[in-house]
């Protein structure tokens, strides 16, 4: 088990992950996972000598998946929010004989975000649209959450606008997810010729926070 003030990166549970299967849905555009920040690398060389090196990396994560867009979007409400968006993106990274060690200092260094443009985020609504027909045990792969909103779209007690407007709204405010959430309720309120001059306001100040902080 880690030490109190150092974590060491271990796969990345889901809500459900004990019911999961090993099958995916493919999303028709990418999502995409930035991370960069410091970390002892250690490694393992197998005659009972290990080697620790302080390091700088950068990651690039590509998320392709109905599934893993679940794993990341359930993370959006967790306090340690970076903590384990790092550990599942730092278990993506190691190879067979290398961990990665960060303790509490080194992970206030870290920039995480999770992002993608409004293509995407319509990309990933046409797929839960058309969801139907598989075998529904598939679904306990992804969070109820999730589920329901399939459900909604494939029975037409939901839009693929509200739908789109659920997410946008939830992941505008999280600190995980960059700004094309934002982008994506712009668009879709824009669409239904509702007042954005507030939600772009807070966009615009957004932004430049970022920019200042760069």
């Amino acid at each position: 088990m880690p030490q109190a003030d150092e974590t060491t990166a271990q796969p990345a549970e889901t809500p459900d992950e004990a019911q999961s299967t090993d099958y995916t849905t493919p999303l028709p555009r990418r999502f995409l996972a930035t991370a960069s920040g410091p970390v002892d690398r250690i490694t393992d060389y197998g005659d009972e000598t290990t080697e620790r090196v302080r390091a700088d990396i950068s990651i690039e994560y590509s998320i392709e998946t109905l599934e893993e867009f679940a794993t990341f979007w359930s993370f959006r409400d967790y306090r340690s929010w970076k903590r384990v968006a790092l550990e599942a993106l730092l278990e993506e990274q190691e190879p067979d004989a290398v961990t990665y060690a960060i303790d509490e200092d080194d992970l206030k260094e870290w920039d995480v975000t999770i992002d993608g443009r409004v293509e995407a985020f319509a990309g990933l609504v046409e797929t839960m649209a058309d969801y139907t027909g598989r075998d529904p045990s598939y679904r306990d792969a992804i969070p109820h959450r999730i589920a329901a909103r399939i459900n909604g779209l494939t029975d037409g007690r939901q839009t693929t606008d509200d739908v789109l407007t659920e997410f946008a709204d939830e992941l505008h405010r999280a600190e995980l997810w960059g700004p094309g959430a934002h982008l994506t309720l712009l668009n879709v309120k824009h669409a239904h010729h509702e007042d954005i001059e507030q939600l772009a306001a807070s966009l615009a100040r957004s932004l430049s926070d970022d920019g200042g902080e760069a």
